[in-house]
């Protein structure tokens, strides 16, 4: 094929202004990528439409999967999952539904259970080989547990209140009037599930008679009616006056070293300001939480959880109240924006960015749960505050004098 040098000059040439437009397209603030990203660079309205078989009413849940932030780049594991969408496993006493790694490929440190007892529904006496942590979410309940001195416990905790069994204590649940409890669980290990426990009443069921008779110092005869199952939660009598039950419970050992319970709502708060609060439960205050550090974060509408990172663990959401988006930042560059309302759940792997915005227009409460001893982040605003002024504004091309205006005082929230 003939191609004459004055034709390839000007294809040369018309390509080039082509790729100058796209390249000063593609710079713009806030769309810095090439090919340029977002529905704003869409010419014609058509292209983003969804003419196929789709779910308008599901897709609208998810504004930011819909129309992402041009500023979004690359593709992240899935960090969204809900317990809207888990199915329940529903008992006479109260329910129980997970997301575990089986569900939520990203959450290989925590997994997750939502349940509800009724006044008097009994969550039976078992044990775990993972730490169970737990969070009150409605109402009132009963715990009880043996530490590994033979130590028993019993307190009723409420909205906002935490427990913490360490792996491998026996412990039960039970719901308390007037309308029992509702609460979620995080166990410190992704691939535990809440439907393969050890329970007791397994234990006894397939044990020889004649060795129950031995170890507990009766009759064989009297465990013939013990139940050939496990219970998981069954329906009791609302439980009697704590003191009593304490009373019941004591031994000669005397109380546990540390409680195993935490009033997290009615906690000190770390970060105070006009965009939002934070409340840390760590080994520091909640010591017997050895393996699990977490953090109750409330926001304020229109604010944001500023721009930071945990160094020493993977971060697991719970949504408690409002809305929010959360876009997070990996190398490649990866960005990805998710929404989130209340019972979903996000997660963010240890070391990665991320920032979480009321979209609201009440109080976001979420609570973010770390498979650690102790709670940490590193903000960036912080960082940067922190560097030499000259090297920030040379990096990203800053007047010295912004650059001098950054907070210094870690804002864990915006507007301080």
């Amino acid at each position: 094929m003939d191609v004459s040098r004055r034709g390839l000059l000007a294809a040369t040439a018309a390509g080039g202004a082509a790729l100058t437009a796209t390249l000063a397209r593609g710079a713009s603030f806030g769309n810095p990528d090439l090919p340029p990203e977002g529905a704003v660079n869409v010419a014609d309205p058509r292209a983003l439409a969804i003419p196929g078989p789709h779910d308008a009413s599901l897709a609208q849940q998810m504004p930011t999967f819909l129309d992402p932030p041009p500023t979004d780049v690359g593709s992240l594991p899935e960090f969204w999952a809900s317990f809207n969408l888990a199915p329940r496993r529903i008992q006479n006493g109260g329910w129980g539904r997970q997301v575990t790694v089986s569900d939520f490929a990203i959450s290989t440190e925590i997994a997750g259970v939502n349940m509800r007892l009724s006044a008097g529904g009994i969550r039976e006496l078992h044990w775990h080989q993972q730490a169970e942590w737990a969070i009150m979410t409605y109402g009132h309940c009963r715990i009880t547990v043996l530490d590994a001195k033979g130590r028993p416990y019993v307190a009723d905790v409420a909205e906002g209140d935490l427990w913490y069994f360490p792996a491998g204590l026996p412990h039960s649940l039970q719901g308390l009037g007037p309308d029992g409890a509702e609460f979620v669980l995080a166990f410190d290990n992704g691939a535990s599930s809440e439907f393969n426990t050890l329970p007791a009443t397994d234990w006894i069921a397939h044990t020889p008679p004649d060795v129950l008779a031995k170890n507990f110092g009766v009759p064989a005869e009297a465990f013939k009616n013990i139940p050939l199952q496990d219970r998981w939660i069954f329906q009791g009598a609302v439980p009697g006056p704590l003191e009593e039950v304490r009373a019941a419970m004591a031994g000669t050992r005397g109380a546990p070293q540390y409680p195993f319970t935490f009033a997290l709502s009615k906690s000190p708060k770390v970060a105070d300001s006009h965009g939002g609060t934070l409340q840390i439960a760590d080994s520091s205050n909640f010591t017997v939480s050895t393996t699990i550090a977490a953090g109750l974060v409330t926001i304020r509408p229109g604010a944001l959880r500023t721009l930071h990172w945990h160094p020493n663990a993977d971060e697991w959401q719970y949504y408690l109240k409002g809305t929010a988006r959360m876009t997070v930042f990996n190398a490649g560059p990866s960005a990805n924006t998710a929404n989130f309302r209340p019972g979903d759940i996000g997660y963010v792997k240890k070391g990665l960015g991320h920032y979480i915005e009321n979209t609201g227009d009440s109080d976001l409460v979420m609570i973010a749960v770390f498979r650690s001893s102790v709670y940490e982040e590193v903000s960036l605003a912080d960082w940067l505050a922190h560097s030499p002024p000259e090297m920030v504004a040379a990096t990203f091309n800053l007047d010295p004098e912004t650059v001098a205006k950054f907070p210094r005082n870690n804002p864990a929230f915006m507007p301080e």
